[in-house]
């Protein structure tokens, strides 16, 4: 066969709608103008086909076949393509409160639990407020297409109110389902669930509840240095975090001791403050942790984390006491749930016994034992002390699978799309 012209015509929307009204409109044919598949290239990870006209009798049932093949091939294309572009504009979005409006439907509706847009103008006005009164810290942990015309994210966003002299911490964890033209990339729709909640459609008296007992939360954490971690999902009752490795100095509590025993702390303060060979006083950290033994719910030893300028253990300077030991605290996922006051061993009992119980009940394998953390000083008032109780996680998986059981009790529909202008 002979190439029409010797020219061959790669595949784009302009060429596929005359095509298409070429085939819809013409009667049987019996001269040229099928389209063959000759070659292919490739756009990221979606091949596209390269077409070309030959001269033979033509078949309208294959070429309708073949253009919606190649259609569908340049649709996932774009929508990958919008993925990596949303990864991109998302980090843009708190640093400067920008979007690149191009890519975003004049009437895009955005939807979150207390919140709703339904301009591009309201998108932006939103951020941009956002910023304007909140300390902002955004993590995207993923993001994927989930479907013909629907991109994916999961985060985590940590907002500090700095108007407020408490300064109250909020943390949102979640995920944004995004409408998507496939045609074009435009994004018609932003939708956010909440991990915390389970009514999540605007608006939600819940999600309203939510965000005051957050700015409410009066409990508050020195400023010094603690172990980093970062909170993958933040639910009603408790939160899931990924910690990174530390170090700690640890001392025994002695048989016998409550879960919420001072026992250690006069001998780890020693060797913070200069009983150590090095005769030096290092940085006083938070939290305090107290390990406690599964079965009788007895503390088996207190742990000051070292500070962060100590590399590994070999870098700490060794205690005089033989009793305090020095050791790597490997990072990994546990649970955490925090109260206030002054911690009796009744009340962290309590604690403990409801953390396991919420994670069993919403799916995941809580390991045996736990910790407390106290982070505040003795002269900290009861009602202004943090403190919690955490449980190590085993086989999780993160980012979680699609439609966990949260997922399944918070799925709504989305809003309606707008159509493109």
């Amino acid at each position: 066969m002979n190439l029409l012209s010797g020219r061959l015509h790669r595949l784009g929307e302009p060429n596929v709608r005359k095509m298409s009204a070429r085939l819809s409109h013409r009667g049987p044919i019996t001269a040229r103008l099928p389209l063959a598949r000759v070659a292919s290239t490739s756009l990221g990870d979606v091949p596209v086909e390269e077409l070309a006209f030959l001269e033979a009798d033509a078949n309208p049932e294959a070429d309708a076949v073949l253009l919606r093949d190649a259609e569908a091939r340049r649709q996932a294309f774009i929508m990958h393509d919008t993925c990596s572009f949303l990864a991109s504009d998302l980090k843009m979005l708190f640093e400067k409160g920008e979007i690149t409006e191009s890519r975003y439907s004049p009437r895009i509706v955005f939807e979150d639990p207390i919140t709703k847009y339904d301009t591009r103008e309201g998108y932006v006005l939103n951020i941009r407020l956002l910023r304007a009164l909140f300390n902002i810290s955004f993590d995207l942990h993923s993001i994927s297409v989930s479907g013909p015309d629907s991109v994916t994210a999961r985060w985590t966003m940590e907002m500090e109110f700095w108007l407020l002299p408490w300064r109250p911490q909020l943390t949102f964890t979640g995920r944004t389902v995004y409408g998507v033209d496939p045609r074009s990339g435009t994004i018609l729709s932003h939708t956010d669930f909440w991990d915390a909640l389970e009514r999540n459609a605007f608006l939600s008296l819940e999600g309203v509840q939510h965000v005051m007992r957050m700015f409410l939360q009066l409990q508050i954490t020195p400023a010094i240095e603690t172990p980093k971690y970062t909170v993958l999902k933040r639910f009603k009752e408790y939160e899931i975090r990924r910690y990174e490795p530390y170090l700690v100095a640890e001392a025994p509590t002695g048989g016998g001791a409550g879960p919420a025993s001072g026992s250690g702390f006069a001998d780890l303060a020693r060797y913070l403050f200069g009983g150590n060979s090095a005769q030096l006083a290092m940085e006083m950290t938070t939290p305090v942790f107290n390990q406690v033994e599964p079965t009788s719910n007895s503390s088996v030893n207190m742990q000051f984390v070292m500070e962060r300028r100590y590399s590994d253990v070999s870098s700490l300077p060794a205690p005089l006491d033989s009793r305090i030991g020095t050791r790597r605290q490997e990072g990994g996922v546990a649970a955490a749930i925090r109260f206030s006051g002054w911690p009796l061993d009744f009340e962290v009992v309590q604690s403990e016994r409801l953390l396991r119980d919420l994670l069993i009940r919403d799916g995941y394998q809580p390991a045996p034992g736990y910790q407390l953390a106290r982070y505040n000083d003795p002269s900290t008032p009861p009602a202004l002390r943090r403190n919690e109780v955490l449980i190590r996680l085993t086989d999780f998986v993160w980012p979680e699978p699609q439609n966990t059981k949260q997922q399944q009790q918070q799925q709504l529909p989305p809003p309606p799309r707008p159509q493109l202008q």
